[in-house]
Parts: structure tokens; sequence; C-alpha cells
């Protein structure tokens, strides 16, 4: 109870045992006495009216939060916003064409090349018979993909095997396992990169490939080169499958 309020109830309570005390000499007809009790009750009025004036407490308002200015954006900030957006823009571009199809940067250091202004290339898949295309950037900015024509041999792989029989081919040329190499990869890149953060996880230095998990075995160098555009370019080829050195990988992290 607040110090104001205790006071005016103890001057109430005065007033009223005066009032009862004078009532009672009136009776009694002690009127010395009762003057005086006359007198008490006029300054115990008073002192209880004083008391019940209300003070007007003013409200000042409250002071305004200080608005902080917003941060600039760094640099490197900057740049992970635009690779991005480039990055939608050509999968933009890309299905417009071929809704079907699938690309992926051909070099590992594409980021690298967008921000100095340089043109950058994509493999593609799934794209009509498109193999790569060449993406034209100008200032930050996608201005159109050149789409470039998958190699003859690629294309013979890719038609169908009619019923004739069969007949040795005229000449020694080797086969060509750049495109089997490039679905390979490409269907298992997340999967690959998963593995490899598990095993730089456990400490472990190296990633084995079985022979089991992978095509042809004549197709391995071009796995390897196709795993080497995506980070993974410390690949050999051995007996028992492909082998990934994650030291470097693993430096590069750090």
């Amino acid at each position: 109870m607040k110090d104001k309020d205790f006071k005016r109830r103890i001057a109430y309570e005065v007033l009223i045992i005066l009032g009862m005390l004078a009532l009672l000499l009136f009776i009694c007809r002690l009127w010395p006495i009762l003057l005086l009790v006359i007198l008490g009750i006029f300054v115990a009025a008073l002192r209880l009216l004083f008391l019940s004036q209300r003070q007007v407490e003013v409200m000042h308002p409250l002071p305004k939060p200080e608005l902080k200015e917003p941060e600039e954006p760094t640099e490197k900030v900057v740049q992970e916003l635009a690779f991005s957006v480039i990055q939608k823009r050509i999968t933009c571009l890309v299905t417009e064409s071929f809704p079907q199809a699938r690309w992926v940067w051909k070099s590992s250091q594409a980021k690298q090349h967008v921000m100095n202004g340089e043109d950058a290339s994509i493999l593609l898949n799934h794209a009509g018979g498109y193999r790569e295309a060449k993406v034209r950037i100008v200032n930050l900015r996608v201005v159109g993909l050149d789409y470039l024509q998958a190699p003859e041999e690629t294309l013979e792989e890719a038609k169908p095997v009619q019923d004739e029989p069969q007949r040795e081919p005229a000449d020694n040329t080797p086969p060509n396992y750049e495109y089997l190499a490039f679905e390979w990869v490409d269907s298992h890149a997340v999967e690959l990169n998963e593995r490899c953060n598990e095993y730089i996880a456990t400490g472990q230095t190296v990633l084995l490939i079985e022979a089991n998990d992978l095509p042809d075995r004549e197709s391995w160098p071009d796995i390897c080169r196709e795993l080497g555009r995506n980070g993974m370019e410390d690949c050999e080829c051995t007996e028992n499958g492909i082998l990934i050195n994650l030291t470097q990988r693993n430096c590069r992290k750090e």
C-alpha cells in the first residue's frame, strides 16, 4: 500500500473516532471537552480532504529505439548471390529449350571464371543430342547459350540398333566412352560427394569405387576425367576399381 493511501486511511479512522466521541460527550453534556473534540474533527476533516486530492502524473513518452543502419553486404555475399542467380538463369534457359535436360558445370573453376567476366561451359544430358553449351555472360548476366553438337561417335552410339547381321568394324578406332562417363558421374555425383564427406569425417584418406559399381573397364579413364571436372581431381584406375585420393579435397575444405 502506498504511503499516501495509508495516511488517508488513518485520517478517516481518526475522523470516525472523533465523531463518535463528540456524540458521546454531547450526551454527557461535557461541553468544554466537546469543543476540543469538534476542533479535532475540523482538523481531521481538513487533513482527509487534503490527502484525497489526486495529483496528476505527467506521462513522459518512452524514448524511441535507435534504428540501426543495415550492414552493407560483403563482396563474398554479393558474389554468392550473383552466382546463384546465374545458375537459376541457366536452368531456365535450358528448360525452355529441353524440358527433360540436366546440366552441370564443365569446369570445377566455373565460379571463378564467371566472377572474372569470362564465358563458361556446361555439360548437357537429355538435350536432344547436344553434349555441351557455352554460356555467354556479360556483367554477371547470362545473355544466352550456344549449344554445341555432340561428336558423331556419340550420336552413332545413341542411335537404335537395327536387326542386321553383325559386321566387323571398318577401322580400329576405339569406342568413345565420354558420354557414358558423363551420364554415370551425373547420376552418382550426389552419392559420391556424400561418401567422400563421410570418409573425410572418419579420417580416411582414400575412397575406392569398386568395379561392381562401375560400367565397362574401358570407360574408367573417361570416368576419372569426368570426376576431375566435378572437384575430384586425384583419381586413379586400379585393378579393383577407381581410387579417389581425399587428402587434397580435405585440404581445400580447411
